[in-house]
């Protein structure tokens, strides 16, 4: 009986140091995230960046990006990633998983399919596959001087930062006109409201892809400021990240601009619908939008 036991303990001990041992070669088994597609507009695509170099240095592995969506992002910020992958070593990695996200959270992505080569493809827009290294992507997407240059002259022709607060808000019309859901002019007038309420004096500056639509309907008021038409997409994103506060609509631009806040304690008021899920997706709510993030009916 006593060898029977010794023996089975014996086993016990063996599976469990194999269990470890394949554990380790595993754990230090080389991994690589690879991004080459360039979907969507500069939201999506700066999603797309984030999430691959956040699960990067989450797993700590080697990182691939198309040397295109480097160069076009590279004309708005100061991007210095070093040791990325080459397309020559890329092309002699022996297997590679695509996986298709918009924006579900995968806990263990990397794993999931016991893939250490995996191709992003999709949106990817989750922000908790690169929460844990916010100040890196913040680091990496610092706009360039020019841009904030040219947005800091036009807000201290327009803004009295001793006087009023500013607030910034994104407005996203065009093709969401047809295939999706908009924010309503009401729900911007009551987000309005909520920061005249909590300071003295507010200065509302307007970012959007129909600024014509948005002259008309809110540029009538003295405290409504819109961006010049010759102000590019990085230049509207620029303008919402050097605000004291956001008001979001539809779309990931505006989500980007509260992220890249130049403020720390930057107050971002969100539209949703009414279980606090994006408008105009259907994200989860802790996968989309960060903690920070307010909704209009839950503000005080």
């Amino acid at each position: 009986m006593l060898f029977c036991l010794l023996n089975i303990h014996s086993k016990s001990l063996y599976i469990l140091q194999s269990w470890k041992n394949k554990t380790i070669f595993n754990d230090s088994k080389e991994c690589y995230i690879i991004l080459r597609e360039r979907s969507g507009r500069l939201g999506n695509r700066l999603f797309m960046f984030a999430s691959a170099y956040g699960l990067s240095l989450k797993h700590s592995c080697l990182l691939y990006i198309d040397r295109n969506i480097i160069d076009e992002l590279q004309t708005s910020f100061d991007i210095s990633l070093t040791s990325l992958l080459s397309k020559s070593q890329l092309n002699n990695l022996p297997s590679i998983t695509k996986i298709e996200n918009h924006c579900s959270y995968i806990p263990d992505v990397l794993h999931s399919n016991n893939s250490y080569s995996i191709e992003l493809s999709g949106y990817w827009q989750v922000h908790k596959y690169f929460l844990d290294h916010m100040e890196q992507i913040k680091q990496q997407l610092r706009f360039k001087q020019s841009i904030l240059d040219r947005i800091n002259n036009f807000l201290e022709k327009n803004i009295n930062k001793n006087v009023s607060t500013s607030v910034g808000i994104h407005i996203r019309r065009g093709d969401f006109l047809l295939i999706r859901r908009v924010s309503s002019n009401n729900y911007i007038f009551n987000a309005m409201s909520h920061f005249l309420v909590k300071y003295h004096s507010v200065i509302f500056v307007i970012v959007s892809d129909d600024k014509e639509y948005c002259r008309k309907t809110f540029g009538q008021n003295k405290n409504v400021l819109v961006t010049p038409d010759s102000f590019s997409a990085a230049d509207d994103l620029a303008t919402l990240s050097l605000c004291k506060h956001t008001i979001l609509t539809a779309g990931t631009f505006g989500w980007w601009g509260a992220f890249l806040s130049h403020n720390r304690f930057s107050e971002v008021l969100t539209d949703s619908k009414s279980d606090h899920t994006p408008i105009d997706s259907n994200c989860r709510q802790d996968d989309y939008f960060p903690s920070w993030f307010s909704f209009l009916n839950n503000t005080n």
